[in-house]
């Protein structure tokens, strides 16, 4: 299982999307540090100031769901998206999918290391780009800005924070995969998780606001932050939301494994 799984990471890694949606992620890291240091305040400003990358408690606020590791999570979620349905979908696309089965015919196997692959690439891709990021705003906040209130505590809070967002980043490509595989196509993949994200738990809060715990929004918040939404957004704790996680992306990907498992390839 060891091989196929470091084999699947291989194969991932040739995907051109993949290669591409980590440019980009670079390309607006070094955007962003640009930005933070060019974008220069005063140290009083940059105390009176909610939230700039040039302070760099403004990375990470503990408990809330702002700051830049928060939005850098989001971005990620959504590279992950892609990056899980297209390694799925562009298998299906390009045919080779009844080729793969030739050497490896255990259809469980395979795509249980294909979904493996995907969840550990995409959470070790999301820490590197993370730390490039934050490497490339330490300029702003050394000549800049200021350290003021980044104490042990809070580069443990930090730690903690890239650690959720790479996990989460994980999972986001597993249920990526998982529908791309059961709809044989990336793009079916990417309108069913947007779809139910924007339009979906957008009438599940409007129809009943009190199921607005279970949904995935509010369950990523909550594990992200690592402390429950609170207000219209109130939601279960951590350990519960995480829980919540692991079992809607499970669910699809036990779904993919037994469809794939008696799908009629050569039809």
């Amino acid at each position: 299982m060891k091989g196929l799984l470091v084999l699947e990471m291989h194969r991932a890694l040739h995907r051109r999307m993949v290669w591409v949606l980590i440019a980009v992620a670079a390309a607006l890291s070094i955007v962003g540090g640009v930005v933070a240091f060019v974008d220069g305040l005063s140290p009083a400003q940059l105390r009176g100031a909610e939230l700039h990358p040039a302070s760099m408690t403004s990375w990470w606020t503990p408990g809330r769901g702002d700051g830049w590791i928060a939005m850098c999570a989001f971005f990620l979620a959504v590279g992950a998206m892609i990056g899980g349905a297209s390694v799925a979908g562009a298998e299906w696309r390009a045919g080779t999918v009844a080729t793969v089965l030739t050497w490896e015919p255990r259809r469980t196997r395979l795509l249980t290391a294909r979904m493996g692959a995907a969840a550990i690439l995409a959470a070790v891709i999301a820490t590197l780009l993370q730390l490039l990021s934050l490497v490339l705003l330490s300029p702003a906040v050394l000549l800049n800005g200021t350290t003021e209130g980044a104490d042990s505590g809070w580069w443990l809070g930090l730690a903690g924070a890239i650690a959720r967002a790479s996990a989460l980043t994980g999972l986001t490509a597993v249920l990526a995969l998982a529908i791309a595989n059961i709809g044989r196509n990336t793009t079916a993949a990417l309108a069913a998780i947007t779809g139910w994200l924007l339009v979906g738990e957008g009438l599940v809060r409007g129809l009943e606001p009190s199921w607005g715990r279970h949904l995935l929004a509010e369950n990523l918040g909550t594990v992200l932050t690592w402390a429950p939404l609170e207000g219209d957004l109130a939601t279960h704790t951590p350990t519960r939301a995480l829980t919540t996680l692991l079992v809607y992306t499970a669910i699809p990907a036990v779904t993919a494994i037994a469809i794939f498992g008696r799908r009629d390839l050569v039809a």
